[in-house]
């Protein structure tokens, strides 16, 4: 396998200097930076590299070789010497739709010697763990689904998923990697450490967090974010939530509070939900 990078800082349109990329004849492209960028590199990229399967999307912030940056682009170019490619995407129509939108995206995914299935999502009218939950529900156990999903730079404004049919701010895609050939290691662990008690799920409707010992969320949130609470929702992404398991330990699974608002928990209209027996514990990135 041969992996060669770069990392795009000028938006000018006369920078597309793909040489270093097409040096190594990719197969698959990886593409991840601001969206402002999209209009001017992507064609481009489709253009250089119409053999290659190409995925990525919006972000806020990049990661590359040279560490993490802002407003730029990282394209990764990926030779691979025996792994095969396939691509798939869906547009969910609805939030409620992700489950279903994972289903769909796994059966368009051949099964025979397929590995790996990387998924990358629009980041803002869409369930996460459905969409996981739906592509594993018609995948093999044994291969591995990783990714992500989109952002805008803590906007929540508007997020693109790239796929090799252009940009789109509302679809779901991936790619599925095939061949015994193919090594894989991952990882899903992060800094963070805990502050604050830990707090028992009162009132939840599927992702839609309620209340927390009987309080509104927001609430909640408030009181511990402090002056950062003048900031949500993007202040949000900086205090995730702890999910502890059954016996209060720590399992490493966690979840990004988004969209944080005065919410219609309050009001009747909202069908109560019993308590759930998930804790909570309100974690902040650790500046080490």
């Amino acid at each position: 396998m041969h992996v060669v990078q770069t990392v795009f800082r000028d938006a000018a349109p006369q920078v597309r200097d793909f040489s270093l990329l097409q040096f190594c004849s990719p197969q698959l492209l990886l593409v991840f930076g601001a969206g402002t960028w999209s209009k001017w590199l992507i064609q481009p990229l489709a253009d250089g590299f119409s053999q290659a399967v190409r995925l990525g999307c919006s972000t806020a912030g990049e990661i590359s070789k040279l560490g993490v940056t802002a407003g730029s682009y990282v394209v990764t170019a990926i030779h691979f010497n025996a792994t095969d490619l396939h691509q798939a995407a869906t547009t969910p129509s609805s939030m409620k739709d992700s489950f279903a939108a994972g289903m769909r995206l796994g059966m368009q995914l051949p099964a025979p010697g397929l590995r790996a299935v990387m998924v990358l999502g629009q980041g803002l009218n869409i369930n996460g763990s459905a969409l996981i939950a739906g592509l594993s529900q018609v995948l093999p156990p044994s291969v591995l689904i990783f990714g992500g999903l989109a952002g805008d730079d803590a906007a929540f404004m508007e997020t693109w998923v790239l796929d090799n049919s252009g940009v789109h701010n509302n679809h779901v895609a991936c790619v599925g990697l095939y061949g015994e050939a193919l090594a894989l290691a991952h990882g899903t662990r992060g800094d963070w450490q805990p502050f604050g008690l830990t707090h028992k799920v009162t009132r939840r409707m599927n992702n839609v967090l309620f209340k927390l010992d009987g309080k509104p969320t927001l609430d909640v949130c408030r009181r511990y974010l402090g002056e950062h609470a003048a900031n949500l929702p993007a202040s949000g992404l900086l205090f995730p939530f702890d999910m502890l398991a059954s016996d209060q330990s720590e399992d490493g699974l966690i979840r990004t509070g988004y969209g944080l608002q005065v919410a219609q928990s309050d009001h009747d209209d909202y069908p109560p939900h019993r308590a759930t027996p998930s804790r909570l514990k309100v974690k902040h990135l650790h500046h080490a």
